[in-house]
């Protein structure tokens, strides 16, 4: 079921402003792990340069993107 502020961009903008305030920080890699039927966080990470790897963990698949320098 679909709720009013679902597929609004809401995600996608907030996990931008994250990565963006991680990337003015120490911090060079970010990391999702998601389950492989979540395709809505899914969509999210692509859309914020997430990269879809081989690895598991619980369940879930590892997306990663290396940031800042």
């Amino acid at each position: 079921m679909e709720t009013p502020w679902q597929r609004r961009g809401i995600a996608t903008e907030a996990a931008r402003g994250v990565v963006d305030w991680l990337s003015q920080k120490s911090v060079r890699t970010v990391i999702a792990h998601i389950h492989p039927e979540h395709r809505a966080s899914a969509v999210v990470a692509m859309a914020i340069g997430l990269t879809l790897t081989r690895e598991w963990h619980g369940g879930e698949v590892r997306w990663q993107r290396t940031i800042g320098e």
